[in-house]
């Protein structure tokens, strides 16, 4: 989870209990929570305006898909390799 191991999770959580204390910590968790959220939310929002003002959210690419795939013959075989020696 985000490259941190369980190992360095622990140390981590028992420094914030001994740092700031078991009553404080509900409300601190709260708060992490909240601004996880507020991070996600703005990250999204970043996402779709960049989608946006690129068009991508016009962007159908199962019609490109259908497209590609009506153009590529499966039943075309590759042409042969040169033979050995045969060349300049």
């Amino acid at each position: 989870m985000f490259g941190v191991s369980p190992t360095e999770l622990l140390t981590i959580a028992v420094v914030v209990l001994v740092v700031f204390g078991p009553q404080r910590l509900p409300e601190l968790s709260r708060k992490a929570g909240r601004l996880l959220r507020q991070l996600k939310d703005a990250a999204d929002d970043l996402r779709r305006g960049i989608e946006s003002e690129a068009g991508l959210d016009e962007l159908d690419l199962g019609a490109i898909r259908r497209s590609m795939a009506s153009t590529l013959d499966p039943e075309v075989e590759p042409p042969p390799p040169p033979e050995a020696g045969g060349g300049v």
